[in-house]
């Protein structure tokens, strides 16, 4: 089916979630690997929950400085070229010869900073389903001014996230990570009107530092004065057995991406140290080995998916293997969040 980016369709896939007690898991990405290891988890867990229009929410960010996503999409790092083939291949996989046509897909614009994004966020705001307008590190008031201004240009056209406080970097010097209180997350969303709101509940982006705590107590007391509406950022610093919590914590929306870069970075490593021997020849694997770079057991005919004789092999050295190695990865990782955030209520 088409992308869902009607104002009123994505509305209701919201309620509806809500209602299930679903929180969406926002797959943040900048390859095109990554965005179809999305669909294919989407694709797989309805397969598995008997729903073959499950809802799923692809992101990105553009020029964000914290990682401008769509500037890494292209190794010449035009962040309106990466948008543009984001959703060229969006388009091509919700097209009637693709098996993810029938999955209910809303892309969804992550941290635009109006001063860095503007572009993005004029001209490409009815190809989202959702947009997080981003002016959290401004002061509040400014914040306040800046979100309610766009929300009024777009209303009814998008829905609009916005973020109450700033969610730090993980490790940035001499920034205080200060919580959200209630009374300011009421007055955010009164006088701007976000559709979604962002607080800061202890996660950082980036974070697996044991000191982030997240706070549920505070979501729990935010969603209660403003509703089900909150979506949560800095996921990778929540211990795993808070995760299937957050949608009782009033999280409808909960941003995920370091967690599926290190998955897949990790299984295209996997695959290419296993593969040595038919990725180089032995003299070149000797000369690394003399080197001290890599043991001797790489020249065993049994190491990995070593094939004699050792050298070069087109199927190894060309991109599929690799390819498929961080899609593989990333796909099980998908799943594991649409299991965790309660997809299975779909097939009830």
């Amino acid at each position: 089916m088409p992308l869902i980016t009607d104002y009123h369709q994505v509305k209701e896939a919201y309620q509806e979630a809500a209602e299930l007690g679903v929180a969406f898991p926002v797959f943040c990405m900048e390859d095109r690997e990554t965005l179809e290891a999305v669909l294919a988890a989407g694709l797989e867990l309805g397969h598995e929950v008997g729903v073959e229009d499950l809802p799923l929410i692809p992101a990105w960010t553009i020029r964000y400085p914290g990682r401008g996503q769509m500037t890494l999409l292209t190794a010449c790092g035009n962040p309106v070229l990466g948008t543009r083939l984001m959703f060229s291949d969006l388009e091509a996989f919700m097209g009637e010869n693709s098996p993810y046509r029938r999955l209910r897909v809303m892309p969804h614009l992550d941290h635009a900073f109006p001063w860095l994004d503007g572009d993005i966020l004029e001209d490409f705001a009815h190809r989202f389903a959702s947009i997080m307008y981003d002016a959290s590190e401004k002061p509040f008031a400014e914040n306040v001014h800046l979100t309610a201004r766009y929300v009024e240009k777009v209303r009814g056209r998008v829905v609009v996230e916005g973020a109450v406080d700033e969610i730090f970097e993980a490790g940035g010097a001499g920034q205080k990570n200060e919580l959200t209180t209630v009374a300011r997350a009421r007055e955010f969303l009164r006088e701007t009107g976000v559709d979604i709101l962002v607080p800061n509940v202890g996660t950082e982006h980036r974070s697996t530092a044991e000191e982030v705590r997240y706070h549920s107590d505070r979501a729990r007391e935010i969603s209660t004065a403003v509703g089900k509406i909150l979506c949560l950022h800095g996921t990778s610093s929540v211990k795993a057995e808070y995760l299937p919590g957050l949608p009782a914590d009033g999280f409808i929306k909960i941003n995920v991406f370091t967690t599926l870069a290190v998955h897949g970075g990790q299984a295209l490593a996997r695959q290419v140290l296993d593969n040595l021997g038919n990725i180089f020849d032995e003299e070149q694997l000797r000369a690394l080995v003399d080197q001290g770079v890599l043991g001797p057991r790489v020249l065993a005919a049994d190491h990995g998916e070593n094939r004699l004789p050792l050298k070069p092999k087109l199927n190894v050295v060309a991109n599929p293997l690799r390819r498929d190695a961080w899609w593989g990865a990333v796909k099980e990782r998908c799943k594991d969040f649409l299991r965790v955030f309660n997809y299975a209520a779909y097939g009830k």
